[in-house]
């Protein structure tokens, strides 16, 4: 059980607060790069074109 007044994942499934914990836990991820990763993880194709550019 978690000490602080976030449930943890864990928590979360047993209770089954899985919206609790989504409202605690925002997704800061880029829908854009994810969904073309699963892409071409799911095609097995190098992901040299999404490697992060500096500048």
């Amino acid at each position: 059980m978690s000490t602080g007044k976030y449930l943890s994942l864990e928590e979360a499934r047993k209770e089954q607060k899985l919206d609790r914990f989504a409202k605690e836990h925002p997704s800061k991820g880029n829908k854009k790069v994810f969904d073309g990763l699963l892409d071409r993880m799911a095609k097995n194709l190098p992901v040299a074109d999404q490697t992060s550019k500096k500048g």
